[in-house]
């Protein structure tokens, strides 16, 4: 084989690099939150250590988070 193939043989596709950058994620999330790791489960929206895992990268949104809304600090009276 010559160098030119080589090279184009061993470089992974973007899509094939999320799929073990995804899995990655996965295996840390359930080996920092000591749930049980199938790799069979990555991107099964049946089960439920994957939706847990979805549920925790999801950018929390809170009630006042809305553009225009006053996010500032509010004066607390205490009597």
């Amino acid at each position: 084989m010559s160098q030119e193939r080589l090279k184009k043989y061993f470089v992974m596709k973007p899509e094939v690099t999320k799929i073990f950058d995804d899995l990655e994620a996965y295996h840390n999330f359930c080996r920092f939150e000591l749930l049980p790791f199938n790799p069979a489960d990555l991107y099964n929206k049946s089960s439920t250590i994957w939706n847990q895992y979805l549920q925790s990268t999801r950018p929390r949104r809170w009630k006042n988070d809305r553009p225009g809304s006053y996010n500032g600090h509010k004066k607390h009276y205490t009597r």
